[in-house]
């Protein structure tokens, strides 16, 4: 009798330990399944709140301002010339730093796409100039200029310092060459010679990133260019120190004639929205959108160019 006691408890010990460790993965599972949710809830409403400070970016540039310059911070600000005036109004901007919605927040930033250089221009001479403002040496820079155009035109034939399929379909990933216009500027990073040092830039130097683009603008803004972009249409150095003192203070509400003939502007309606969605203080979303403001017959409207998740480089 002792022994059939003495299995009886160990059975019922095995058994308690096994519902102990069916309890214990029951709660583990339901702990990891309640983790999900909220992960999942909170990317969701980052989403959404992502989108909503695109669309109080979208309030600020209908704001009926003829010219965007920056500011003293880096930002893109508004101006409008009222009827008898000249100089520009500054309009007063929305708040665009953590604005609190709901049960999170969002931020964004907005910049005017004429502050970079159109990638497609077929002015190869402007892009050497560019990567010579980012001190990329000659050699680099050949190499550069001419698989970008080589990338671009539709035929298979080699620059002298170009490159066509035959040298991507050798690399670990094989790909080929486009033989079109670039769609993104991230694209930029299949293209023979540019580096992610030099796309996405390092400690005290822009990178292309933030220079150029892929979209179909001709002009550079005056107010708005960084000034590799600046030195990049040919201006000089000092002409570049007095746009970038000037334009602070009060922006150009025209292009004034000695910088004339050099493709400049003072301001474009296409601009580049960068906003995040922020959930118990941690950006968990984030969109890069292209937007055109005014339509045909709707200037007050804008019209999406493109629009991609996640975040600027």
């Amino acid at each position: 009798m002792s022994g059939e006691r003495g299995v009886a408890l160990i059975v019922v010990m095995l058994v308690l330990a096994l519902l102990a460790l069916v309890v214990t993965e029951f709660a583990y599972s339901a702990r990891l399944e309640a983790s999900m949710v909220r992960a999942y809830r909170d990317t969701v409403l980052a989403r959404h709140l992502a989108e909503a400070g695109v669309q109080q970016a979208i309030r600020e540039i209908l704001s009926q301002s003829q010219i965007g310059a920056v500011d003293e911070s880096g930002q893109l600000v508004f101006y409008r010339v009222l009827p008898g005036q000249t100089t520009p109004t500054r309009v007063t901007p929305l708040p665009r730093l953590r604005v609190a919605l709901g049960a999170g927040e969002f931020s964004y930033r907005i910049t005017d796409e004429a502050s970079r250089l159109n990638v497609n221009a077929n002015d190869p001479v402007r892009m050497d100039r560019l990567l010579d403002a980012l001190q990329v040496d000659r050699t680099q820079r050949d190499i550069i200029s001419d698989s970008i155009q080589d990338w671009r035109d539709g035929n298979d034939l080699n620059r002298l310092h170009g490159t066509e399929s035959d040298y991507y379909l050798k690399l670990p990933v094989p790909y080929r060459a486009r033989n079109a216009n670039i769609q993104d500027e991230a694209e930029l990073l299949q293209i023979r010679g540019v580096t992610p040092e030099l796309y996405f830039g390092t400690e005290g130097r822009p990178g292309l990133a933030r220079l150029v683009t892929a979209a179909a603008l001709n002009t550079v803004s005056l107010n708005a260019a960084a000034p590799p972009v600046l030195k990049a249409v040919g201006l000089s150095d000092a002409e570049v120190e007095e746009i970038v003192r000037t334009r602070v203070r009060t922006p150009y509400p025209s292009v004034p004639g000695r910088f004339g003939g050099r493709g400049l502007t003072t301001g474009s309606a296409v601009f580049r929205i960068e906003a995040e969605g922020l959930v118990g203080g941690v950006s968990r979303s984030q969109v890069v959108a292209l937007v055109r403001r005014g339509r045909p017959g709707r200037a007050l409207d804008v019209s999406v160019l493109s629009w991609r998740p996640g975040a600027a480089p």
